[in-house]
This record gives C-alpha cells, structure tokens and sequence, in this order.
C-alpha cells in the first residue's frame, strides 16, 4: 500500500464547523462594538487561523490578538454544538483505518479548540494524534508543525497523504513535499483550489478511501 498515514484537515473536511464558528465570531465582534458580518464572508475567511480570519472581517490590527483569544476562548465553551460530521465522512475514517492506515489531524483551529471538536465529533474514530494552532503561529502553511509528525512518528513522507479542503493544505504540503487530495465538499471551490496549486481532488469521502487504497 502507497499510504501509510493520512493527515486530514478538520474544518470543512471532516466537519462542517461553520454554525459554531459563524455564532462564536459574531457574538464576540458584538460584544466589541463591531458590526456582526455574513456567513459567506467568515466562510470565506476560515482557514488560515483566527487572527487571520479577524483580518480578512476588517477587525483593526490593534485588537485583533486578544479578540482571537475571547474567539478560542468561547469555542471551548459551546455547550450545544451545531457542527456536523460531514455525511460519509464516518465510514470513510473507519475503511481507511481498517485498512492499517494511521489517521492524523492537522488544523489551524486553535490547539483546545480543537482538542473539544475531536472530543465532541470524532470519538469514534481511531485518531493517534491531532495537532493544532497555537498563538499567533498557525500549523499551516509553516510546515513545523506537519514536519513534526512526520518525524516523531517515524514517517516516510512518500507515504504520508494530506487530506484537506483548503489552500494551506495544498501549501503546507508543497512545502514538505507531500501528496495533498483536496475535498470539494467543503469551504473551498475547485476553482480556488486549483488556483492554489491542487491538482488532486475528491468528490466525496468514499473517493478520498479509493484514492487513498489504490497501491493494494
């Protein structure tokens, strides 16, 4: 088999967190006498991290830092999540793990943000490790963070795919020399994918598990 270990993505790969992000953003840009701004535009801005998302919603520069922390801050305390699991996107983490493939999570969400998305929808599936942001450093596309988990679980980058929906996958993946498979059911359009540089795509998670077993 080609892969041994697929690296994915979280937002707008295996979850749909827009609900939850589009409820926590707003009500903290309220709170900061801001305009709340439109789900299309905090769609458009995700992915790059939370400042990077405050940025791209017009926050001035000087509050950007500690309004990214009030953002991280009430992501963690959600008590009723609106996220989904993407549909099929279950099994498609049990075939590949079944398959004696080990299942990575990388995202820019920030890292306890991230550690409650995995806690509250992916319980179930057999992840050896997540990792995410951290202040003011992202984990994509800085290639730390992905060269990290290659190395500290002993992993030959031929091997390693990364599943992503968005451009600092693609990117993140160029820089360490990678494979990247871009989904086309997240927050991304082919157009902009390709625009990025993607030149792998997949329709739906069972293409992800085809894609991903095609070296048996």
């Amino acid at each position: 088999m080609k892969y041994e270990a697929v690296i994915f993505d979280l937002d707008g790969t295996l979850i749909n967190t827009i609900p939850d992000i589009v409820s926590v953003v707003n009500s903290v840009m309220s709170r900061a006498g801001l305009e709340e701004r439109s789900e299309d535009r905090i769609r458009a801005g995700v992915g790059f991290g939370v400042e990077s998302l405050l940025r791209t919603l017009g926050v001035p520069p000087g509050v950007i830092v500690s309004m990214a922390l009030e953002v991280t801050r009430g992501y963690t305390q959600i008590g009723r999540s609106k996220a989904f699991i993407y549909p099929g996107v279950k099994k498609m983490l049990t075939d590949i793990s079944c398959a004696g493939i080990r299942l990575f999570v990388l995202s820019n969400k920030p890292a306890e943000a991230l550690a409650k998305s995995v806690s509250d929808h992916l319980s179930f599936a057999d992840i050896v490790d997540s990792r995410g942001s951290m202040p003011g450093k992202p984990a994509k596309p800085l290639p730390d963070t992905l060269k990290q988990i290659i190395q500290e679980f002993d992993l030959k980058k031929e091997s390693v795919l990364m599943v992503g929906d968005g451009e600092p996958d693609i990117q993140v993946s160029k820089g360490v020399g990678i494979d990247c498979l871009s989904v086309l059911w997240g927050f991304r359009s082919r157009v902009v994918l390709e625009a990025a540089g993607g030149r792998l795509f997949a329709e739906t998670p069972g293409d992800v598990v085809r894609f991903v077993r095609q070296g048996e």
